[in-house]
């Protein structure tokens, strides 16, 4: 009946459950295996912090199919053992790494790459800098609207609403470039570039 039917889901998922979970742990002990234990902060590893942080990646493990988040949540995994990434946002990070995939992490790497530097404190030009600057970034992100880094359009503007919405992003059309369409002037946000900071462990932390 029904309660045979319950019992043997559940028994399903637990199995499932344990072998997602059996299976980072297997391929985070190879590679840390690889790696020079010196490096380590002991401390760090056994101290209720890096208790939290590993739970709640493992929760996320097994509530996901997808092979490229395991992936990510392992580099995450590897990239805290290595070296400490000191934010108020860790909860945060690994919640948006739950929910958006490589596609959109690929076009939040786009406009991290297409962003210009920050504009130079001149008293002299004013918000000239800061304006041009800025007009550099619109006509980057403009250009992207022909070709929409490969995907096509329904998916590409899903993908940056979605970034937009997580604070990743900003569509910056409205009131500054009077009739340009929406989702065409986007920039990364600062809580967009340390998103990616977190995910690829990079000690810069800005």
């Amino acid at each position: 009946g029904v309660g045979l039917l319950t019992d043997t889901f559940i028994r399903y998922r637990n199995m499932i459950k344990q072998e997602r979970v059996c299976d980072l742990l297997e391929e985070l002990k190879k590679d840390v295996e690889s790696m020079d234990p010196h490096e380590f902060d002991q401390e760090y590893l056994r101290s209720e912090e890096f208790s939290d942080i590993l739970e709640s990646i493992l929760w996320r493990v097994v509530n996901t199919a997808s092979e490229e988040k395991v992936h990510r949540f392992k580099m995450i995994l590897l990239n805290e053992i290595n070296h400490i990434y000191e934010s108020d946002f860790k909860e945060t990070f690994l919640d948006i790494a739950f929910r958006i995939n490589d596609d959109q992490i690929l076009i939040l790497n786009h406009f991290r790459e297409v962003k210009g530097p920050e504009p130079e404190n001149n008293p002299e030009r004013g918000v000239i800098d800061g304006r041009d600057a800025r007009d550099e970034g619109a006509r980057a992100s403009l250009n992207r609207e022909r070709d929409l880094l490969g995907f096509n359009e329904s998916k590409y503007l899903f993908y940056v609403q979605d970034l937009v919405s997580k604070s990743l992003l900003f569509d910056e059309y409205v009131g500054a470039f009077g009739g340009a369409k929406p989702y065409t002037n986007l920039g990364i946000t600062p809580f967009g570039e340390e998103f990616l900071r977190f995910i690829e462990g990079s000690p810069d932390q800005g």
